[in-house]
């Protein structure tokens, strides 16, 4: 693999309630530097950040709804989605409602993410299960569900909750194997961690920048090309 191949994997980020402008700002710098795939912000930066997207082409722009808690009405994160969609956002990671599920209303979480997805058709559609607060069972349902609401991709968390385990993979990889694509956030802060998940199945990493970018100046000392391990 390769410097550009490591970057287009991942979705760079600043979306803890204290993300400022200015890791915005330094986002926009890395990003003009490795052609990371997407960029992430909370949604009230999304004005600001638009009117700078043209310095780094290869980059799309991302809307997180129902961020971090999931447990708002679907009324709001319909909203919220479809605001995100018309302010230009390129793709959606919409947290589920994590409390309905654990609660076993699963017809309910279902119904909110097929409802979203298709009011941001054709924008693709992540959805945010986590894990980290999940029993295995749970975690096997909510794959399911993400999978068959017609998601675009699984992604294990938002990074408040905790980290990502491989364990956490190999659950939601058993329960969906390769039939929808999935994203791990939370915990991801080095290359080894990186290309360990990437082999056994991970398409997509969403990680705050100053692990990204320490990800990347680790690629960089390696010479820029890699095996993935077995």
């Amino acid at each position: 693999m390769t410097i550009e191949e490591i970057a287009t994997m991942i979705d760079i980020s600043a979306v803890r309630a204290e993300s400022t402008w200015d890791e915005i700002e330094n986002i926009l710098a890395a990003a003009g530097k490795y052609p990371f795939i997407c960029l992430f912000s909370m949604p009230g930066m999304i004005d600001r950040i638009k009117g700078r997207m043209g310095e780094i082409p290869a980059t799309k722009l991302g809307g997180i709804v129902g961020f971090p808690s999931g447990g708002e009405t679907a009324e709001a994160k319909l909203f919220e989605a479809v605001q995100l969609k018309e302010k230009g956002c390129d793709e959606i990671d919409m947290v589920m409602n994590i409390g309905k599920l654990k609660s076993g209303m699963l017809d309910e979480v279902k119904a909110e993410i097929r409802e979203i997805r298709a009011a941001i058709a054709p924008l693709p559609l992540k959805v945010i299960m986590e894990a980290a607060l999940l029993t295995d069972r749970e975690i096997d349902a909510a794959a399911r569900i993400i999978r068959d609401a017609g998601a675009s991709f699984v992604k294990t968390g938002t990074g408040w909750a905790g980290p990502t385990t491989e364990h956490h993979i190999e659950i939601i990889k058993n329960a969906v194997g390769d039939s929808i694509p999935l994203k791990v956030a939370g915990g991801v802060r080095s290359l080894d961690v990186l290309l360990r998940m990437r082999a056994m199945g991970v398409s997509r990493f969403g990680i705050g920048y100053k692990s990204a970018l320490r990800i990347m100046e680790e690629a960089e000392r390696k010479d820029g090309v890699w095996t993935e391990p077995k």
